[in-house]
Protein backbone atom coordinates (compact mmCIF):
# COMPACT_ATOMS: atom_id res chain seq x y z
CA UNK A 1 0.00 0.00 0.00
CA UNK A 2 2.83 2.41 0.87
CA UNK A 3 4.46 1.73 -2.52
CA UNK A 4 1.21 2.53 -4.33
CA UNK A 5 0.80 5.81 -2.45
CA UNK A 6 4.45 6.73 -3.08
CA UNK A 7 4.03 5.97 -6.80
CA UNK A 8 0.85 8.03 -7.01
CA UNK A 9 2.55 10.96 -5.28
CA UNK A 10 5.49 10.72 -7.68
CA UNK A 11 3.19 10.65 -10.72
CA UNK A 12 1.13 13.58 -9.42
CA UNK A 13 4.25 15.64 -8.59
CA UNK A 14 5.76 14.92 -12.00
CA UNK A 15 2.52 15.90 -13.76
CA UNK A 16 2.34 19.19 -11.85
CA UNK A 17 5.99 20.02 -12.61
CA UNK A 18 5.56 19.09 -16.28
CA UNK A 19 2.41 21.22 -16.58
CA UNK A 20 4.10 24.20 -14.91
CA UNK A 21 7.18 23.94 -17.15
CA UNK A 22 5.04 24.00 -20.30
CA UNK A 23 3.15 27.17 -19.48
CA UNK A 24 3.11 29.67 -22.34
CA UNK A 25 3.87 33.17 -21.09
CA UNK A 26 2.97 36.63 -22.32
CA UNK A 27 4.86 39.78 -21.45
CA UNK A 28 3.26 42.82 -19.85
CA UNK A 29 4.91 46.24 -19.59
CA UNK A 30 3.75 49.42 -17.94
CA UNK A 31 5.49 52.48 -19.41
CA UNK A 32 4.36 54.83 -16.64
CA UNK A 33 5.74 52.70 -13.77
CA UNK A 34 8.59 51.30 -15.92
CA UNK A 35 7.97 47.68 -14.95
CA UNK A 36 7.51 44.46 -16.88
CA UNK A 37 6.55 40.90 -16.00
CA UNK A 38 5.71 37.62 -17.70
CA UNK A 39 2.42 35.90 -16.89
CA UNK A 40 0.57 32.81 -18.16
CA UNK A 41 -1.05 33.46 -21.55
CA UNK A 42 -4.36 32.04 -20.31
CA UNK A 43 -4.59 34.56 -17.44
CA UNK A 44 -6.56 37.77 -17.93
CA UNK A 45 -5.94 41.35 -16.86
CA UNK A 46 -8.61 42.57 -14.46
CA UNK A 47 -9.22 46.22 -13.55
CA UNK A 48 -8.21 46.77 -9.93
CA UNK A 49 -8.21 50.21 -8.33
CA UNK A 50 -4.89 51.54 -7.08
CA UNK A 51 -2.96 48.69 -8.70
CA UNK A 52 -0.67 48.84 -11.70
CA UNK A 53 -2.11 45.49 -12.75
CA UNK A 54 -4.00 42.44 -11.59
CA UNK A 55 -3.89 39.20 -13.56
CA UNK A 56 -5.99 36.17 -12.67
CA UNK A 57 -6.24 32.57 -13.73
CA UNK A 58 -9.40 31.81 -15.71
CA UNK A 59 -12.21 29.71 -14.32
CA UNK A 60 -11.07 26.28 -15.44
CA UNK A 61 -13.09 23.83 -13.41
CA UNK A 62 -16.58 23.55 -12.04
CA UNK A 63 -16.78 24.70 -8.43
CA UNK A 64 -13.49 26.64 -8.60
CA UNK A 65 -13.50 28.75 -5.43
CA UNK A 66 -10.75 31.25 -6.26
CA UNK A 67 -8.98 32.54 -9.33
CA UNK A 68 -5.31 32.49 -8.41
CA UNK A 69 -3.93 35.93 -9.13
CA UNK A 70 -1.12 38.46 -8.93
CA UNK A 71 -1.35 42.15 -8.13
CA UNK A 72 1.27 44.91 -8.35
CA UNK A 73 0.97 48.12 -6.35
CA UNK A 74 3.58 50.88 -6.66
CA UNK A 75 3.83 53.95 -4.46
CA UNK A 76 6.28 56.41 -2.96
CA UNK A 77 8.97 54.81 -0.79
CA UNK A 78 8.56 57.54 1.87
CA UNK A 79 12.25 57.20 2.79
CA UNK A 80 11.70 53.61 3.99
CA UNK A 81 14.47 51.05 3.80
CA UNK A 82 13.43 47.55 2.68
CA UNK A 83 13.35 46.19 6.25
CA UNK A 84 11.14 49.12 7.30
CA UNK A 85 8.83 48.45 4.35
CA UNK A 86 8.53 44.83 5.48
CA UNK A 87 7.80 45.88 9.08
CA UNK A 88 5.21 48.39 7.84
CA UNK A 89 3.53 45.69 5.71
CA UNK A 90 3.45 43.30 8.68
CA UNK A 91 1.89 45.97 10.91
CA UNK A 92 -0.75 46.95 8.32
CA UNK A 93 -1.68 43.33 7.60
CA UNK A 94 -2.02 42.53 11.31
CA UNK A 95 -4.24 45.59 11.78
CA UNK A 96 -6.44 45.08 8.73
CA UNK A 97 -6.61 41.30 8.20
CA UNK A 98 -8.18 39.27 10.99
CA UNK A 99 -6.16 36.14 11.78
CA UNK A 100 -3.24 37.19 9.53
CA UNK A 101 -0.36 34.77 10.03
CA UNK A 102 3.13 35.21 8.62
CA UNK A 103 4.69 31.86 7.73
CA UNK A 104 8.18 32.90 6.60
CA UNK A 105 10.20 35.79 5.20
CA UNK A 106 13.43 35.86 3.24
CA UNK A 107 15.60 38.53 1.62
CA UNK A 108 16.35 37.73 -2.03
CA UNK A 109 17.47 39.37 -5.26
CA UNK A 110 15.43 39.49 -8.45
CA UNK A 111 17.16 40.83 -11.53
CA UNK A 112 19.77 42.57 -9.37
CA UNK A 113 17.26 44.31 -7.07
CA UNK A 114 16.84 43.53 -3.36
CA UNK A 115 13.44 42.11 -2.44
CA UNK A 116 11.94 40.52 0.62
CA UNK A 117 9.62 37.57 0.06
CA UNK A 118 6.97 36.93 2.71
CA UNK A 119 4.63 33.94 2.70
CA UNK A 120 1.49 34.39 4.78
CA UNK A 121 -2.07 33.16 5.15
CA UNK A 122 -5.42 34.47 6.30
CA UNK A 123 -9.10 33.52 6.18
CA UNK A 124 -11.34 35.45 3.77
CA UNK A 125 -15.04 34.83 3.11
CA UNK A 126 -14.84 31.28 4.44
CA UNK A 127 -11.70 30.44 2.45
CA UNK A 128 -8.15 30.08 3.74
CA UNK A 129 -5.93 32.15 1.45
CA UNK A 130 -2.19 31.68 1.23
CA UNK A 131 -0.08 34.36 -0.43
CA UNK A 132 3.46 35.24 -1.30
CA UNK A 133 4.39 38.91 -1.23
CA UNK A 134 7.50 40.36 -2.85
CA UNK A 135 8.49 43.83 -1.61
CA UNK A 136 11.17 46.12 -3.02
CA UNK A 137 12.27 49.71 -2.61
CA UNK A 138 13.98 51.12 -5.70
CA UNK A 139 14.54 54.67 -7.00
CA UNK A 140 12.30 56.24 -4.34
CA UNK A 141 9.41 53.87 -5.13
CA UNK A 142 7.97 50.99 -3.14
CA UNK A 143 6.86 47.87 -5.05
CA UNK A 144 4.42 45.30 -3.70
CA UNK A 145 3.93 42.22 -5.90
CA UNK A 146 1.44 39.81 -4.35
CA UNK A 147 0.40 36.32 -5.50
CA UNK A 148 -2.71 34.69 -4.01
CA UNK A 149 -4.08 31.14 -3.96
CA UNK A 150 -6.13 28.90 -1.74
CA UNK A 151 -4.16 27.29 1.06
CA UNK A 152 -4.96 23.93 -0.58
CA UNK A 153 -3.67 24.97 -4.05
CA UNK A 154 -0.76 27.21 -3.03
CA UNK A 155 1.93 24.50 -3.33
CA UNK A 156 0.67 23.68 -6.83
CA UNK A 157 0.90 27.33 -7.97
CA UNK A 158 3.96 28.45 -6.00
CA UNK A 159 6.50 27.38 -8.69
CA UNK A 160 4.48 29.38 -11.24
CA UNK A 161 4.30 32.39 -8.89
CA UNK A 162 8.05 32.14 -8.38
CA UNK A 163 8.69 32.02 -12.13
CA UNK A 164 6.53 35.11 -12.67
CA UNK A 165 8.25 36.98 -9.83
CA UNK A 166 11.68 36.12 -11.27
CA UNK A 167 10.60 37.69 -14.58
CA UNK A 168 9.64 40.98 -12.87
CA UNK A 169 11.81 43.88 -13.99
CA UNK A 170 12.04 47.49 -12.91
CA UNK A 171 13.63 49.68 -15.61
Amino acid sequence: MKKIIACLLLVFSSAVLYAQQNVVFKSYSDAKEKVSIKYPATWTKIPYSEAVFKFARPVEEQGQRLRENMILVVGPAQDLALIEYLEDARRKYKESIPDFRELKSQFIKINGIDFVRMVYQFPNSGLMIKSVLYLAVHNDKAYSLNFNALNTTFDKYYPLFQKMAESFKIK
